[in-house]
């Protein structure tokens, strides 16, 4: 799969890494020099993975990215309004078939959900494993 990852934080890099692992091809947009120094070096430095210097939000960062080739759009960034903003363009302007945003904001994800945005909500998540975990349902 192509995948465009928006975000090279925590949930993005992991992402990136674990994606990459399995033989992915995989472009991270991220305006921060900072974090992306959480990618793995020897991909970025291979070609393996390719990171775009920009704002991942807007139409020509999406361009530079590939998105005319993506198979996934996934929106990581830290906040809910730039991941929205990113996952409807990929969605509406770019018609990628899978756009994936994670959201804190339980409003957010409803309006997103409505878009055929697929929303990934942390809280929710780990909310759900610890119930599992103490269930026994693992």
């Amino acid at each position: 799969m192509n995948v465009i990852i928006v975000g090279a934080g925590n949930i993005g890099s992991s992402l990136a890494r674990k994606l990459s692992d399995i033989g992915h091809k995989i472009t991270v947009i991220e305006k921060n020099p900072t974090a992306i120094s959480q990618l793995p070096r020897g991909r970025v430095d291979s070609g393996v993975m390719t990171v775009i210097h920009r704002d991942g939000s807007t139409g020509a960062a999406m361009l530079e990215a590939g998105i005319s080739e993506a198979d996934v759009f996934i929106a990581a960034t830290g906040k809910d309004s730039l991941n929205g903003l990113a996952a409807q363009r990929a969605k509406i302007i770019f018609h990628v078939a899978q756009v994936i945003t994670v959201v804190g904001d339980e409003g957010a994800r409803t309006l997103y959900d409505s878009l055929g945005i697929k929303t990934i909500n942390k809280a929710t998540l780990a909310s759900d494993k610890l119930i599992s975990m103490l269930t026994g349902d693992v």
